[in-house]
């Protein structure tokens, strides 16, 4: 019986399996292709109660792209929506981002943090892609796609290629996850073809706190609603004023003239040709208006209601959209503001946890850096929130406190600017004779006895300043080689003395190792 072998792997194919392994693992080709002739036709036309029921039943089943068209044609053709979804993504995206390594003290931290620096400088837009992740507040989520390519940059391995947003008409979970459309790449249609995203190669971003099915809709499936009734409402509105919102003729004539009456018939049924009427002297015609203020206003209260829903979901508040009068001294301009920045601070740091976990480590990574992934901010604290950080800081220093230096990172995050400390000042010329006055002071172990043979000749009140907690100022005294350095010295010990007090302090102990025998 023959011995059958198996065929070895040729160079080739070898090369083929990496090749085809590393574009699993490692990215290099866009995969999803958006071609802007896939969208949907717009729903506006045909938009109803029934077709808006079926497109959220057929969402709840897996099918979303109706609903998401339904989506982007509201956003599409309502200006105020557009304004408040604008004005929470600004609020992030005017911000400087700003990244800071974790460990300020680790040089692993900070040349992770750097090269982050620089690869996003190096990124074509990076605002753009923060602003597509965005979206995963009001729609369910938000994805886009990143590639990689070999760096043009020494030290690094790889660096980012495309980054491109996946269009939300390819999603399905009719399986029960997320699934995306294929799109051919010769006809950029797509196929039929259906496959599951790799985290590899896929960032999703999700911004609201709903914990319902993706598929169910997001934040943007009750908005829909209030603009299916506002546009109702506006139809039925503009077909109220069109009927009784101009004058109409009221004619008038003698009991059993029936001659009379049907001139003005033929003469109202004429005028809408003409613009007039010509009738006898003896006819009546009077312009009665009805009394559409009521009525108007009804539909106008309503018109609002509708784009106040619309704030308050969006933005958790409704003054900044729309100007309400609150009273004299009223609170409640102050308290939706505060609403409005928790939701912007929410906003920055779900952005921020995405983008770090799943752009800058996998790049960490792959380029072998060992730091940590450093953290990324957008803007700091508002202006009132800085006020009350610098009075705080300003109250422990009169205290007696400080910010310990590993402090300074998370207070430069809330300020978004990079905090350090003062150098120390320095030190001024020597005075003539200061040092050997200074070293004429008595060298003991024992801080009793220093203070007993410096008060032989000195005031009982300098005795007293070298005792208890207070006994460092003889060692500073006795190693500073100037009196601008002693006082300094003394000032950074003993953060509750004042300049004054110091300046004592060395003048007393000046005088007290002249009284010792010290030569000037």
């Amino acid at each position: 019986m023959a011995k059958t072998t198996s065929k070895q792997p040729t160079k080739a194919d070898l090369l083929a399996r990496i090749t085809e392994l590393e574009n699993t693992y490692l990215p290099q080709q866009i995969q999803t292709v958006n071609d802007y002739r896939n969208e949907m036709p717009s729903t506006l036309l045909a938009l109803n109660a029934d077709r808006l029921h079926a497109a959220i039943q057929n969402a709840e089943q897996g099918t979303t792209w109706e609903l998401f068209s339904i989506y982007r044609d509201c956003l599409i053709a309502d200006s105020h929506l557009q304004g408040v979804i604008n004005t929470r993504f600004l609020a992030v995206l005017g911000d400087e981002p700003m990244i800071s390594p974790v460990n300020p003290e680790n040089p692993d931290d900070v040349s992770a943090a750097e090269a982050i620096k620089a690869a996003v400088d190096r990124l074509p837009d990076f605002m753009g892609l923060c602003a597509d992740l965005l979206w995963g507040t009001v729609w369910p989520l938000a994805m886009v796609e990143r590639t990689y390519k070999p760096a043009e940059v020494p030290g690094l391995v790889y660096d980012w290629a495309d980054i491109a947003p996946v269009p939300d008409y390819l999603f399905r979970w009719t399986q029960g996850f997320l699934e995306l459309g294929e799109i051919n790449p010769t006809t950029r249609k797509p196929d039929g073809k259906f496959f599951r995203p790799d985290s590899q190669r896929y960032i999703t971003h999700r911004g609201h706190l709903l914990k319902t099915p993706d598929n169910w809709g997001g934040p943007m499936r009750s908005l829909v609603w209030w603009f299916f009734l506002k546009v109702m409402d506006r139809e039925w509105w503009v077909r109220f004023l069109d009927k009784y919102g101009t004058p109409f003729m009221v004619g008038k004539f003698e009991k059993n003239d029936n001659r009379s009456r049907q001139v003005l018939e033929q003469a109202f049924r004429l005028s809408t040709k003409i613009g007039g009427v010509v009738v006898t002297t003896g006819t009546q015609i009077e312009l009665m208006k009805a009394a559409t203020g009521d009525s108007a206003a009804a539909y106008q209260q309503f018109f609002n209601a509708c784009n106040d829903e619309m704030s308050r979901l969006v933005l958790g508040q409704t003054l900044s959209s729309t100007a309400s009068p609150t009273g004299l001294g009223g609170g409640a301009s102050s308290l939706q503001g505060q609403v409005r920045d928790d939701i912007c601070t929410f906003d920055k740091k779900l952005l921020a946890q995405t983008i770090r976990a799943q752009l800058f480590k996998p790049w960490l990574r792959l380029n072998n850096f060992k730091g940590s992934v450093p953290f990324l901010t957008f803007g700091g604290e508002v202006a009132e929130e800085n006020t009350v950080t610098a009075t705080v800081l300003k109250d422990f220093k009169a205290a007696g406190l400080r910010v310990a230096d590993k402090s300074l990172p998370a207070l430069s995050k809330r300020v978004n600017l990079e905090i350090e400390r003062d150098p120390a000042p320095t030190p001024a010329a020597p005075v003539p004779g200061m040092v050997k006055t200074l070293s004429a002071l008595p060298v003991v172990s024992d801080a009793e006895t220093a203070v007993q043979s410096i008060s032989r000749e000195a005031a009982a009140s300098i005795a007293q300043a070298y005792r208890g907690s207070l006994a460092p100022v003889r060692d500073i005294l006795l190693t500073s080689t100037t009196a601008a350095e002693a006082e300094t010295r003394l000032l950074s010990t003993f953060a509750d003395w004042d300049a004054t007090r110091a300046a004592e302090v060395v003048e007393s102990a000046f005088a007290a190792g002249a009284w010792n025998g010290a030569q000037l």
